[in-house]
């Protein structure tokens, strides 16, 4: 299915070409911002969490690793605010969990998503963009949960299926928001299908540090394999090297709701602590 998305969006690349519109072929960056905030977001991330769970009284720490690659095959530019892109994402969330057992701790890899991503970014003027995404996602436990848990039976597979996304994303005066509807395609899936996302953040720049910012927002999903409970995150913080292609956003974050990651999803979960965030180069024309 990715391959036939990326032959039609290929076809409007080519119809691009022939109406005047400058085609690069694979362009450094991207023009589509982040969505920081969305635990799921392809990005080179860090986190140190607090980790509760409903209903259990083991305290935990939990350490969510991202990292992800992105790569644009074919940017085309009509003009400054009018382009779009064609590309892929791929990206593995790390989930290290390290618990107190008395004796001494004891931590591991708990469990690893993988997700792999086809995008279409479509600007249209200086405030409003568009994102097509199709992706595949599975998950899988790591061993040391296994082993430490005496795991002995198949896990579930709710997190393994397809998704087909749809993005609109606004740049307002010191504010990005977005929405976003998800639908899972997978033909035969043991998930509910449905996604809905909304989400923005701010940011103010600091007048007497021009390459600082402060920044805050929020991101809610609502999945109806969860029964439409949301899972929110709210965090607020501090952005370093605003100049440069690859701002650093370091956020104290809150979030509640089913885990975001693994096929422990079905936790209903508070994470607290801090997220270390790297952006990936910006589109330099």
């Amino acid at each position: 299915m990715h391959i036939r998305v990326l032959v039609v969006l290929l076809s409007i690349a080519s119809a691009g070409s022939l109406s005047g519109f400058q085609i690069n072929w694979l362009p450094q960056g991207s023009f589509f911002p982040s969505r920081y905030l969305d635990p799921a977001a392809g990005q080179q991330s860090i986190s140190v969490l607090s980790y509760e769970v409903a209903g259990e009284t083991q305290q935990l720490m939990y350490v969510p690793i991202s990292l992800s690659m992105h790569q644009q095959f074919v940017r085309s530019v009509q003009s400054e605010t009018r382009q779009w892109e064609l590309g892929m994402e791929f990206t593995i969330y790390s989930q290290f969990s390290i618990v107190d057992v008395g004796e001494a701790f004891m931590g591991g890899l708990q469990n690893a998503d993988y997700r792999i991503s086809s995008v279409f970014h479509y600007q249209h003027n200086s405030v409003s963009l568009y994102r097509v995404s199709l992706f595949h996602q599975s998950s899988h436990l790591g061993d040391d949960y296994i082993i430490r848990n005496f795991v002995v039976t198949p896990t579930l597979r709710t997190q393994n299926y397809e998704q087909l996304d749809f993005t609109l994303y606004k740049k307002l005066d010191g504010w990005n928001l977005y929405g976003v509807a998800g639908y899972n395609v997978s033909p035969n899936t043991v998930r509910k299908r449905l996604l809905l996302q909304l989400g923005g953040d701010w940011h103010h720049p600091l007048s007497n540090q021009p390459g600082l910012a402060l920044v805050a927002g929020m991101d809610v999903k609502i999945y109806e394999h969860n029964k439409y409970v949301p899972n929110v995150r709210i965090a607020t913080g501090i952005e370093f090297a605003r100049r440069t292609q690859t701002p650093v956003k370091l956020l104290l974050s809150y979030y509640q709701g089913h885990l975001p990651y693994s096929t422990l999803e079905f936790q209903k979960v508070r994470l607290v602590g801090l997220s270390l965030i790297f952006d990936f180069p910006r589109n330099t024309k």
